[in-house]
């Protein structure tokens, strides 16, 4: 049996951080380093709905989650993330509970001093600190001209909405949640379930975001499509033409040279979707 002390302590290695006490300041270096070293990608999800004959799958242990990053760079989608961040948060002596936004996104609420504060490090958006949501209507987490709010849909209440913007526009959907009911990863069964189904959104391409706030930028693949976003609201994009090509941009410019990727673009294959036929979009 694995003991999750050595997990826990393998964990904290991988963020470069040591333990200390639950507190807010604690937290946030947790948020950062977390973004800036788990990828949010699907390469993982392609290859255990492959490792489960084509079918449907659950959570990686927590155990194995560490494990997989060890051995071939795995981070994961926001319930891959998110479940596990809140494993290792409650272990360490943190108060916390997940929360589901919009029926389908898992979030995670910390309370420190009677305080609700909002964490998201499975979203692939710029949450590097915690969001003090309760005392704080006008929170921003931003990167660039990537911005997330969360905002208060009644006064007084426990219901929140959140919204993210790029370059102006709203990105994605309004995600409205309690931030008082509990939910428990079983209550995400189903969503979990709809999001491996072969024509889900996460597995119809191939995807890898990582934030590296020591070069002030977020990398970027969709597809075969290369993306730098600077915290200066600069961005480039550059069209990769083959998997060598796309290997090599992970390994030099993500520092993941241990992701399977051919192996996740056979499985996008096998389910009729090629990559590179769609550079043109």
């Amino acid at each position: 049996m694995v003991n999750i002390t050595d997990t826990i302590t393998k964990y904290l290695d991988c963020l470069n951080l040591h333990l200390e006490k639950p507190s807010y300041n604690y937290l946030e270096q947790i948020c950062n380093a977390q973004l800036n070293t788990f990828p949010f990608e699907n390469i993982s999800k392609l290859l255990y709905f492959r490792n489960h004959n084509y079918s449907n799958f659950g959570i990686p242990s927590f155990e194995l989650f560490i494990k997989n990053y060890s051995e071939y760079n795995f981070g994961g989608t926001c319930y891959t993330l998110n479940s596990n961040l809140m494993i290792l948060l409650r272990e360490i002596g943190f108060d916390c509970y997940h929360v589901m936004l919009g029926e389908e996104h898992m979030g995670i609420i910390v309370k420190i001093d009677n305080e609700r504060i909002y964490v998201d490090c499975g979203a692939a958006a710029p949450f590097f600190k915690p969001v003090r949501f309760e005392n704080d209507f006008e929170n921003i987490s931003s990167f660039g001209k990537d911005e997330v709010y969360i905002l208060p849909e009644e006064q007084q209440g426990s219901r929140y909405k959140y919204v993210r913007f790029n370059n102006g526009k709203q990105s994605g959907k309004t995600w409205q949640f309690n931030s008082r009911k509990e939910a428990k990863v079983i209550d995400f069964n189903d969503v979990i379930e709809k999001s491996n189904k072969p024509n889900a959104p996460f597995m119809t391409i191939l995807r890898c975001q990582l934030y590296q706030t020591h070069k002030q930028r977020s990398v970027s693949l969709v597809n075969n499509k290369f993306g730098i976003r600077y915290s200066n609201g600069e961005t480039s994009v550059k069209t990769l033409f083959s998997s060598e090509e796309i290997i090599a941009v992970l390994s030099e410019e993500f520092m993941l040279p241990k992701l399977p990727v051919n192996e996740a673009i056979e499985v996008l294959k096998t389910l009729n979707i090629d990559i590179f036929a769609q550079s043109t979009n």
